[in-house]
């Protein structure tokens, strides 16, 4: 029998103290989308692939995570990968987003091989020093177009895709849902970066058009930190809500308009909201999203997604498919009232994201891809490089491509820096 490859996850979990984690099946209870699919990778990893892989899970919390996983404690990052060693573990996976000094000197003394997962864009000094990082043997983004950005960048080389897994059995419905044509839903963490005071700033254009229509809102200023304090409504933080939320949602008396519910953080509850909704809203700037599991969800309900055409939500939403995609206030008012008015093209978006998260993103398609790429890690192989997505003039994508391949064949360009490098040189230097 083949030796089994011993894999170190580590999981960022110091804000969620009391969160029943054991379950990832039942689907997320309530946290960031990034802790939760870290968990349901090496949960899913150990189910299909227990023969081939030994998975511990290091983690600063490690009560109330999944029974069939071997779990160790860990003050953070850089001693997750000092535990990772100490336990034989072959390979160590953090998120990039972690990465400081610390670690990478902690993964130049053990000498062990790193997988770094990215779930959020790039700070370039951290993109520049895992790329440099000799004992970082690949650099996984979990978004097409988030990995399509670093094309021309030296890290492109090790870089690879994988999305993020989901499990779709709990949510799609059991039977027909007849819908009211009135509700929409809006799901995501209560924080500037997710956009919520977007749709807030236009719901009232939307009542004008169509005043029996309701909002209910999943989520909270908590979701990645149950310590936060929040403001006067209970919903996020003072100066958010003060600012970008009670200013469009308030009645004359300053109090929260009847149209609109705030539900707070929610487990597999709801998953019933979600499918009797007749639209979901996914953070409408689109910043900051790589592959949101806000989307997943909601098309997994069978229920239409409206947001951004941008980054991750091009990668999870299709357009006049699944969901609608614009670029303004304008486009988000129209694509919601659109869908509220037109049922029967709703239901029809919503069947078709049904199918495409199961072809797309289903857990066991995922597993395999990443069993393949701990094997080729593992035997010392790199990533192959991977195709560059078709529309490819967003973002420029197809001067990032062509300085690509220039610096492959042209030694002397491989030191110029990347298109990204330069456009945050400039801003920096502008502002």
């Amino acid at each position: 029998m083949t030796q089994k490859i011993k894999v170190g996850f580590y999981l960022h979990n110091q804000g969620y103290p009391n969160i029943d984690l054991r379950f990832p099946e039942k689907g997320n209870p309530g946290i960031g989308g990034t802790q939760f699919t870290e968990i349901s990778t090496a949960y899913y990893l150990h189910k299909y692939y227990s023969e081939k892989l030994e998975i511990l899970l290091i983690a600063n919390i490690t009560e109330l995570l999944p029974s069939s996983l071997n779990v160790y404690h860990a003050v953070n990052v850089a001693d997750a990968a000092e535990k990772s060693k100490q336990q034989g573990c072959d390979l160590f996976i953090f998120r990039f987003s972690l990465w400081t000094d610390e670690l990478y000197q902690k993964l130049c003394d053990l000498n062990i091989k790193a997988i770094a997962r990215s779930t959020n864009y790039f700070d370039i000094t951290t993109l520049n020093q895992i790329s440099d990082c000799p004992q970082i043997k690949c650099h996984v983004c979990t978004g097409q177009e988030q990995l399509d950005l670093l094309r021309d960048h030296r890290i492109f080389n090790k870089s690879t895709l994988i999305f993020d897994p989901f499990d779709i059995k709990n949510f799609v419905p059991k039977h027909e849902i007849l819908k009211q044509g009135n509700t929409v839903v809006f799901l995501g963490s209560l924080v500037t970066a997710k956009g919520f005071h977007v749709l807030a700033r236009v719901w009232p254009y939307i009542l004008r058009e169509k005043p029996e229509a309701k909002l209910i809102v999943i989520g909270s200023g908590k979701l990645y930190d149950r310590n936060q304090k929040l403001g006067k409504w209970g919903i996020a933080e003072e100066s958010y809500e003060a600012n970008y939320i009670r200013p469009f949602l308030s009645d004359d008396n300053a109090n929260l308009i009847k149209s609109v519910h705030f539900a707070g953080l929610l487990g597999t509850e709801k998953i019933e909201i979600l499918q009797n909704a007749d639209v979901g809203v996914v953070n409408p700037t689109g910043a900051t999203e790589v592959c949101p599991a806000s989307a997943l969800e909601i098309q997994a309900c069978g229920t239409p997604v409206v947001s951004a055409a941008k980054l991750g939500l091009l990668d999870t939403v299709i357009h006049e498919k699944t969901g609608l995609l614009g670029n303004s206030d304008k486009d988000l008012i129209r694509n919601i009232l659109y869908l509220l008015n037109n049922p029967q093209v709703a239901r029809q978006f919503g069947e078709n994201g049904i199918n495409f998260v199961k072809e797309k993103f289903d857990h066991k398609l995922i597993s395999k891809q990443w069993l393949e790429l701990f094997i080729d890690i593992y035997n010392d192989k790199l990533p192959q490089p991977q195709p560059m997505k078709e529309n490819y003039f967003y973002n420029i994508k197809f001067l990032l491509e062509g300085l690509r391949i220039l610096k492959k064949y042209i030694p002397i360009l491989r030191n110029l820096p990347s298109l990204m490098e330069i456009a945050i040189y400039w801003r920096k230097k502008s502002g």
